[in-house]
């Protein structure tokens, strides 16, 4: 530590380290590597080092491909709502639906939500995600009598975008009444 004008401040560091010629014998090509290393670095808690290891670069070309193709997927409405019954325990009624996103990837199959959400909040593709995903619900819903919904949205979404006017407007072109949604 050291004062700065009577505060006290810390550095740290995170370093990413990529050997010549094991790496990449080619500068950019081994600065790319180390950037890939000081990200990991980072990723796991920073004040770290990693060596650069090819497992990461594989990791960071499929999260760029799985970006890619999640991006067309919003684009063509490619992306499902499911929606998880709410039963009252004690009449054994239904009460509502959780709108749950799934995603059937043409040639991966089932993409689980744990590892596409995380790649939309990181891309800013989450605020369109969830924009198609509730207005979806709030139309399907509203045809359903009685039922309530039961949205789940990014902190993302509460940080960037007019949330109250997308949920005004889903509300308003789906004719749902506000009481019948819940968002969590």
């Amino acid at each position: 530590p050291f004062d700065l004008d009577g505060h006290e401040i810390i550095v740290t560091a995170s370093i990413g380290v990529a050997l010549a010629p094991g790496d990449a014998e080619e500068p950019g090509r081994l600065l790319q590597h180390a950037d890939i290393a000081l990200y990991r670095a980072k990723d796991e808690g920073r004040n770290a080092f990693r060596f650069f290891e090819p497992e990461m670069d594989a990791r960071l070309q499929n999260r760029r491909a799985l970006e890619h193709d999640l991006r067309a997927a919003l684009a063509r409405g490619h992306l499902e709502v499911h929606y998880q019954l709410q039963v009252d325990l004690r009449s054994q009624e239904p009460v509502g639906v959780e709108a749950l996103v799934r995603w059937l990837h043409p040639e991966r199959g089932w993409v689980p939500p744990q590892e596409f959400i995380p790649v939309a909040e990181e891309s800013g593709l989450i605020l369109p995600l969830g924009e198609q995903v509730l207005r979806r619900a709030c139309a399907q819903v509203a045809a359903w009598p009685r039922l309530r919904l039961s949205v789940n949205l990014s902190p993302v979404q509460f940080r960037h975008g007019d949330l109250v006017g997308l949920v005004r407007s889903a509300l308003e072109e789906s004719g749902l009444d506000a009481w019948r949604l819940e968002l969590e």
